[in-house]
Parts: structure tokens; C-alpha cells; sequence
């Protein structure tokens, strides 16, 4: 059941109704249905049982890890339930999330949201091992952390220091919060009906055949592609922040204007930052502190300099996450290439830094002192993250060089005006509708990233305009989604791309 469906918003009303209709001391207990409810219809029986595995050893592992950091127990000691729980926890990742692709003999399917909630629960069980947090008492209040079901599918990533209380509350209604949630929801639905299921039609028609075509429309589907993902992504997220909203949960926000990043590293600081920070402090912090890595750190300073050695360990770190981001995103050599080149790149300007910054002076092009550098470094982001989709999209290596070659061998024009465009399934007027809404995306885009330096975002802008202005606005936009994703002809509800991972 995706966000798309117009059952999933039959569910959604059914679910605030009652919620409201609670009182306020067991409303938690209705969020807690209906997200076990919601999990049912997506994923069966079959993938509660999965879920609850998780809840239940977490939970215990919780209690026990908490036990013994009281007990003031050694550390090899405190280590043993982390290690027992994380190490079964991934295990069942692996097994239905890659076992599909690497042993398919076993007919295992992928359980939907495993990879969010699993690292979300590992990171709950880690900040208790840290001392972080206190191990919750209540199994259920828990199991409602892990399962919420706006952000079960698709994150973003929660800490449960950030929302437990607040999942627990038992919010009133209000009017202003319920107002901001609707055009977060709103904002959501237009990056997805409107940007990327429109994109997505020319996208998927190129990659069933792509030999047929030249590299003006693979390259050009590929720009479509970079923005298809982003509008998805972010579209999804909005939706969920606003459905929470709406209860009065405040989720972490997971983008922060992408297409505005100065390097490929802002770019991954910017996207699905959720995961980026759960990867660095979880992962990143403890290799680049650890023991082996220090060692490694003193033996590079004896061979390289001081200057140069002692970024390598923070190289390696770096490295290591891109590659498991990259294995994160699917059980293939591509997403493994996806994140070796990505990790490749990083830690090359990571380790090359220095000679970077006299680079930028010399040219003029400093990003952080030039108008100019500043909008060369976001186009020279872009282009880079354009050539690093095409192992993203790509289902093997292979395609993804082939796409590369034709792009860059048979650039073949003529086919961007002849008439081909419009064999993908869209016409004229689709074009039209997804460049003036790709317009309106960047133009939001731009108002959050320049705009909160004046002190107010586009969404300022419009909550603090009249009453009619707001109605109007609100009906454009239902107008256009209702078009885009009810009545535009061929439309199929289609399941948001990171749903998958």
C-alpha cells in the first residue's frame, strides 16, 4: 500500500480519526495499530513476524546492555549483547534483503523497510551500549519506535532520543501544526505526481532499450533521472513528515537543497542525511578511532609525512562508508561500483585538499569567496552526480559503461526534435507539466537555501500570506496532483523508488 493510493489515504483519515478520537493517555496504543495494521497490508503476516524478531531481541538486548552498564560491568562483557543482537539483526538484512539476488534458489523476498528499521533499532541499541540513552521498559512503546508507520518504509532514520516521548505524548489537535503538515503532505505529493512518475515514463523506456537510442536522449534521460530520484526521495520523506506532523511527532528532516551542494561530499552531507549521520557516527567515528586504524595512521606518517599520513585514516574511513552505502543501496556489482566510485572520488579530493585549495585561488574559482566559483563548483557537483547515476540506474556494470560509450560515441541529436521524445508514452503537454513543476521545485529549492539566510522559507511565504491566498494556492496544487495522478491518461500508482532499499 503506497502513499500514492488512494487507499493508503482512506487508511490514513480512518487512522486520524481514531487517534483524535482517543483519549489522549492511549493514543499512543492507536499509533502502535496502526502502523502493525499498515505493515499487514504491505507486507503480510510473513513480514510482521520478521519485524517483531527485530522489537523483541533489540528490546531485550536493550535491557541487558542497560544492565550491565549499570552493573559497571568490563567491557568485553557489555559488548556480548550488542554483538549477539546486531549480529542476528543483519543477518536476517542479508538474508532478505541480498539473498534474492546472490542465493535465489532459497525464494526469499525482500521485507519491506528492513533496512530502515533494522538500522534504526541498531542505532538505539548502540546509544544504550554508549550510554547514551536509557534502555525503554515498555516493549510496546518500543515496537512503536521501530514500526511508525510514516517513516517505516522509507526512513528518515529517527534516534530514539529525538521522538519516543513524543510517539508517546498523546498530542492535541492544532491548528497551525495540522496546517503545516497538509503542505508538507501537499509539497510531497506534487515532487511525486507531478516530477517524478511523469520523469519516470521516459527514464524506464530509455533503459528497456537503450542500444535504440543516442547519447543526446541517454544523456538527457539522465538528467531526468537525477531529478526523477530526488523528487521520489524527498517526496516520500515530505509526505511522511507531514503525516507525523500532523500527531504532533517531529521527524528529522532528510534533505537539505541537494542540487545546491558544492562538492560530491556536501552533496552526500545534503542527501539522505539520516543515513549519512547513522553512518558516521555508528560506523565512521569508530573505524577512524579505532586501534588499527591508528596504527595505520602512525605507519603512514613514517612513509609519507606527517602532513600527508595523517589523513589516511580518516581516507580509509571515509572510504569504507561509500562502500557500504553503495552495497546498502542493492546486492549487485553495479551498487558496489556505485559506492567504490563515490568513495573513490571523496577520498582522492579528500586526500588531495590541499593542492585543491591553491588550485581555487589561483583560478579565482574559490566557491566560498567567489559568486562565480561558487556556481561553478554547484554545476561541476551536478555533472559529477549525473555521470555517478548511471550506476545508479543501470542494472549491471556493464549497462552502465554502455550507456557511458553511447553517450559519449553516438551522441545521435537529431532524435531530441525528430518525434522520438514523445514515442516514451508522454506527450507535449506532460513535457510541459514536468519542466514548469521541475521549475517550481527548484525555485522552493532555492527560496530554502538563500531564502532562511533573510530569516524565511518559501513555506513562510505562504503561511504568512491571507487566508484566500493560502486557499487558492492549496487548490491549485490539489488540482495539479488530482490531474497528475487520477485523471492524467495511462497513470499507474507506482511504489517510490527507495521503498526498495
Amino acid at each position: 500500500m503506497s502513499f500514492t493510493e488512494p487507499r493508503f489515504l482512506i487508511f490514513l483519515f480512518a487512522a486520524l480519526l481514531c487517534y483524535f478520537l482517543t483519549p489522549k493517555r492511549f493514543r499512543w496504543y492507536t499509533l502502535l495499530s496502526a502502523s502493525y495494521l499498515f505493515y499487514w497490508f504491505i507486507g503480510g503476516f510473513y513480514a510482521l513476524g520478521v519485524i517483531s524478531f527485530t522489537i523483541l531481541t533489540v528490546y531485550f538486548c536493550g535491557l541487558w546492555a542497560g544492565s550491565l552498564r549499570e552493573k559497571k560491568a568490563e567491557r568485553n562483557i557489555r559488548r556480548l549483547p550488542l554483538i549477539l543482537c546486531l549480529s542476528l539483526n543483519f543477518f536476517l538484512l542479508f538474508l532478505f534483503k541480498y539473498s534474492h539476488g546472490i542465493l535465489p534458489q532459497l525464494g526469499l523476498f525482500l521485507i519491506p523497510g528492513i533496512s530502515f528499521y533494522t538500522f534504526q533499532s541498531a542505532g538505539y541499541l548502540v546509544d544504550i551500549y554508549k550510554g547514551k540513552v536509557q534502555p525503554d521498559r515498555n516493549v510496546f512503546k518500543f515496537a512503536l519506535f521501530v514500526s511508525f508507520f510514516p517513516q517505516l518504509i522509507q526512513g528518515p532514520i529517527s534516534r530514539h532520543s529525538e521522538i519516543a516521548a513524543d510517539l508517546t505524548a498523546g498530542h492535541g489537535w492544532d491548528f497551525s501544526r495540522a496546517r503545516d503538515g497538509v503542505l508538507r503532505i501537499v509539497w510531497g505529493y506534487f515532487l511525486k505526481l507531478a516530477i517524478a512518475d511523469i520523469a519516470a515514463v521516459p527514464v524506464n523506456a530509455v533503459f528497456a532499450d537503450y542500444s535504440a537510442y543516442g547519447g543526446g536522449v541517454i544523456l538527457l534521460v539522465m538528467l531526468l533521472y537525477t531529478i526523477q530520484i530526488y523528487a521520489d526521495f524527498a517526496g516520500g520523506i515530505s509526505v511522511a513528515i507531514g503525516i507525523a506532523k500532523l500527531v504532533g511527532i517531529t521527524l528529522p528532516e532528510n534533505f537539505n537543497q541537494p542540487f545546491f551542494a558544492n562538492s560530491l561530499t556536501d552533496f552526500w552531507r545534503r542527501w539522505h542525511i539520516t543515513l549519512g549521520t547513522w553512518l558516521k557516527d555508528y560506523l565512521f567515528y569508530p573505524l577512524a578511532l579505532s586501534k588499527p586504524f591508528a596504527k595505520l595512521g602512525k605507519i603512514s606518517r613514517r612513509i609519507i609525512g606527517n602532513d600527508k599520513g595523517k589523513l589516511i585514516p580518516a581516507c580509509a574511513s571515509t572510504f569504507v562508508i561509500y562502500v557500504v552505502m553503495g552495497i546498502w543501496h542493492g546486492a549487485s556489482w553495479v551498487s558496489l561500483a556505485f559506492g567504490l566510485l563515490n568513495g573513490g572520488l571523496i577520498t582522492l579530493a579528500l586526500f588531495c585538499e590541499p593542492t585543491i585549495k591553491n588550485l581555487r585561488k589561483l583560478t579565482g574559482l574559490d566557491g566560498n569567496k567567489s559568486g562565480i566559483g561558487k556556481v561553478f563548483a554547484i554545476i561541476r557537483t551536478f555533472l559529477l552526480l549525473i555521470f555517478l547515476r548511471y550506476f545508479a540506474r543501470a542494472t549491471s556494470v556493464s549497462m552502465a559503461f554502455g550507456l557511458l560509450r553511447q553517450t559519449l560515441t553516438a551522441p545521435m541529436l537529431p532524435q531530441l526534435y525528430d518525434g522520438t521524445l514523445l514515442s516514451f508514452g508522454i506527450g507535449m503537454e506532460e513535457y510541459i507539466l514536468l519542466a514548469i513543476s521541475i521549475v517550481i521545485m527548484l525555485l522552493r529549492d532555492i527560496c530554502a537555501e538563500y531564502g532562511a539566510l533573510k530569516g524565511f522559507t518559501a513555506q513562510d511565504i505562504l503561511t504568512r500570506s491571507r487566508p484566500a491566498v493560502q486557499f487558492i494556492f492549496l487548490i491549485a496544487v490539489f488540482s495539479l496532483i488530482a490531474y497528475c495522478g487520477i485523471y492524467r491518461e495511462g497513470y499507474i500508482a507506482s511504489e517510490f523508488i527507495y521503498a526498495n532499499y
